[in-house]
């Protein structure tokens, strides 16, 4: 990548052999971490210079604010005067996501936009301000936007303001670190060190020690472009819960660090911001990053700590394959159809099924990492989710590497990975345990093939016909249909996450099963049939299974959970059809069930599983 900078003179980035190779493997150190910060911050440059590019066309873009000139003018100052100050600064992730989301914006491609284009153009003099600020420039005034009574200051924080509207514009005025925000004569004070009067809030910072590794990072939940996408207002109610975070990450630090200290140190390094969120439901952690936003996470709050040690990792290797890629592309197009992720309920373009195995590399090889420490219930868990993972990966991987999509350097990628996955078939696991990861690879599966799959009208025609002749099942080979997406394909990982709540609490689970008419309340998307799978209960479920499908149910969740209690009945010629090719089975069903009923436990053995 070959980059003229605004602020430096032009500059080529290559990765380094080692640092490719360590990337390729899932993993990377701080070196490695450091050869993508220096990339990134010239991608930033070029993400400034085109905003003032395309401003240059809309000069009365700005509105009420002062000129997008004067604002780059005070930030060029604030650099002269502090180099490594604004640099940082401008390393902050939400300036990344800040800048694709105006230059959407300004070139008029897809973007949800509330408010006047000004309001997000004044991130930039609200950069400034920051820097200005940060910096301690002698003396500077420059006019900043106020959404909804709140004037952020990317890094510093924010004040709350009496304003009338949505939309105003309130003045900064500082000198040597020290600085006021002030609108229609209410004014706040704050300096560069956190501090401020009452209406300031500022931006909390978390530090962990372990090991010698230390890790520093913002708890933001004050500025605008935090959450990836479009501008949100401030969360002010997580001020509460700053000290549950704080604990948490500390926690979680001090595991990552003794369990996989090779996966914290390039955390350390490139890890800046965490966007707190509300706690999601038990055992589906929400969390996200993006390639504009190198260095910011958003996780909901977690559990406990090994929940948010595997999250950090999660989202690290997000945010270094997303630094990769700005520097060299993976794929030389998108195929037509989407494709199967085992962590998803929906289909993926091949983009995205790439980072979500870089991803998920990096996960199995925490679980696999924290089972020789974990105790008791946690230790089953670790196993549970490291055989899981292991499987789905691994397929995942041989299916990536036939794409003709991919360029050389993707080839490359993926090949470390797979070296990477192949070390982890020697690894026991519990054969217990192991069985109940195989059988929720296998409902995943299932259950996305009867959502996103759509048999060829004319094969399940002929298959109803030849059953209804009483002839043998159609010989030929029939090709793998289509993907089609299903829109309300949702919670794909129910029995998974009931099985989860068996094994690390089983009072709680004990208590989900004292209702089963109500345990979809606490587990959305579950059934009684499938508390009954989760409890053991096989026949039980099995049954419930069978009497939601004699009504004409379609529901791929109760066709999937019915091939899981025929595979552990025993039945395996219906077994493998319902792991295999359940939504030709359910196909046939539907076109037979118009007679008469028809057993679909008889009907899965004669379809038979596919030549696949």
């Amino acid at each position: 990548m070959t980059v003229t900078l605004p602020l430096d003179e032009p500059v080529r980035h290559r990765l380094g052999r080692h640092h490719f190779g360590a990337l390729a493997a899932g993993g990377g150190d701080a070196g490695t971490v450091d050869e993508l910060l220096t990339a990134e911050h010239s991608w930033r440059l070029l993400q400034l210079r085109a905003v003032l590019d395309a401003v240059a066309e809309t000069p009365e873009a700005a509105g009420p604010l002062p000129p997008v000139a004067d604002a780059w003018a005070l930030l060029v100052a604030a650099q002269r005067h502090a180099p490594a100050v604004v640099d940082r600064l401008l390393a902050h992730p939400h300036v990344g996501t800040w800048a694709g989301y105006v230059l959407r914006r300004l070139r008029g491609s897809t973007v949800t936009a509330e408010g006047p284009l000004w309001v997000d153009l004044g991130y930039l003099h609200a950069l400034a301000a920051a820097a200005g600020v940060r910096a301690g420039l002698p003396s500077f005034t420059l006019r900043v936007p106020v959404r909804d009574g709140f004037a952020a200051l990317p890094t510093l924080g924010g004040a709350v303001l009496p304003a009338g509207q949505r939309w105003a514009v309130a003045e900064v005025a500082a000198a040597d670190g020290e600085a006021t925000v002030a609108l229609d004569g209410h004014q706040v004070a704050f300096d560069s060190a956190g501090g401020g009067t009452d209406g300031w809030f500022a931006l909390p910072t978390v530090r962990a020690e372990a090991g010698g590794q230390e890790l520093t990072v913002g708890l933001d939940f004050l500025d605008p472009y935090r959450n990836l996408r479009s501008p949100t207002p401030p969360d002010l109610d997580t001020v509460a819960a700053i000290d549950r975070w704080r604990t948490l990450l500390t926690q979680a630090w001090e595991l990552l660090v003794r369990v996989c200290p090779e996966r914290a140190a390039p955390i350390a390094r490139g890890l800046f911001s965490v966007v707190p969120q509300r706690p999601a439901e038990r055992f589906r952690t929400m969390s996200a990053s993006a390639g504009d936003a190198f260095g910011s996470m958003l996780i909901s709050e977690p559990e406990d700590a090994p929940e948010l040690a595997v999250t950090l990792v999660h989202e690290f290797q997000h945010i270094k394959l997303g630094g990769l890629l700005h520097l060299t592309p993976l794929l030389i197009a998108e195929p037509r159809h989407r494709l199967y992720a085992p962590w998803r309920d929906d289909p993926r373009p091949l983009g995205g099924l790439l980072q979500g195995v870089y991803a998920f590399v990096g996960i199995t090889e925490f679980w696999r990492a924290y089972r020789p420490v974990a105790g008791g219930a946690a230790r089953t868990v670790a196993h549970f989710e490291f055989a899981r993972w292991r499987r789905q990966v691994t397929a995942t991987l041989a299916e990536l590497r036939t794409r003709p999509e991919l360029t050389d350097v993707g080839r490359r990628l993926l090949a470390g990975l797979a070296d990477t996955a192949a070390t982890w078939w020697s690894e026991p696991v519990p054969a217990e345990v192991l069985a109940a990861a195989d059988a929720a690879v296998d409902d995943h599966r299932a259950q996305w093939r009867l959502h996103h799959r759509r048999p060829d009208p004319a094969v399940a025609q002929a298959f109803a016909a030849a059953r209804e002749a009483g002839d043998a099942r159609p010989d030929g080979g029939y090709p793998e249909p289509p993907v089609e997406a299903d829109a309300g394909a949702r919670r794909l990982d129910t029995r998974a996450v009931l099985l989860l709540w068996r094994l690390t609490d089983p009072e709680g689970f004990a208590r989900l099963r004292k209702d089963p008419s109500s345990v979809g309340e606490q587990v959305s998307g579950a059934s009684a049939a499938d508390l009954a799978y989760a409890a053991g209960e096989v026949g039980q479920a099995h049954e419930l299974y069978l009497a939601e499908l004699s009504t004409g149910s379609a529901s791929p969740s109760a066709w999937a959970g019915l091939g899981l209690t025929t595979a552990a009945l025993g039945l395996a010629p219906a077994a493998e059809a319902l792991r295999s090719r359940p939504e030709l089975v359910r196909a046939v069903h539907r076109l037979l069930r118009a007679g008469s009923p028809v057993d679909p436990v008889d009907l899965a053995a004669w379809v038979g599983p596919s030549a696949g």
